[in-house]
């Protein structure tokens, strides 16, 4: 009996495993639901002009830098509209390329997770040293815009030969 256990134990893949087989595809896209989440939140609450849900604590303030011109740099705009828009996009390109596999859809992804990460660099920028304050909503979705990033950029580095992967996309 002791060695049916084993032999089910040994013929279960292990945690790790299991961990590594999951499409990135879809990693990409839990993290983008994640902004795509927080982006929403701040979206709705700055165009209600509501106070936002946040810690007020010495540099910590969301409302001051929901308030300041730098979180409207474009025709008035909220930043968090944006990362709606550029979360929705995302997400839509993660279930393509998992449901496709289509490696020119990653590397959209990736592009566009760049733009974003440029963008987040300067908004950064902007929290800490112009309006010396700094959302932790803001903060929140830069650390998943940064992770989409990474996830996308791991993946590529990680792919040996890019061009044969067009080839073959091309030959379909």
């Amino acid at each position: 009996m002791a060695t049916t256990n084993k032999a089910v134990e040994s013929s279960q893949p292990s945690l790790w495993r299991r961990i590594r087989s999951i499409h990135p595809g879809l990693v990409l896209a839990t993290l983008d639901v994640i902004g795509l989440g927080i982006a929403s939140y701040l979206s709705i609450e700055e165009l209600q002009n509501h106070t936002l849900v946040c810690v007020k604590s010495g540099i910590f303030d969301c409302n001051a830098v929901a308030q300041s011109s730098y979180s409207r740099p474009f025709a008035g705009i909220p930043v968090a509209v944006y990362g709606v828009i550029l979360s929705l996009t995302l997400l839509t390109l993660a279930l393509a390329w998992w449901r496709t596999n289509n490696y020119k859809l990653l590397l959209l992804h990736y592009g566009l997770s760049l733009v974003g990460v440029l963008f987040e660099g300067w908004f950064q920028f902007a929290q800490v040293f112009l309006i010396k304050k700094v959302c932790i909503w803001c903060e929140s979705y830069g650390i998943s815009l940064i992770l989409r990033f990474v996830v996308a950029l791991w993946v590529y580095l990680r792919t040996p030969n890019p061009d044969a992967v067009f080839d073959e996309e091309l030959a379909e």
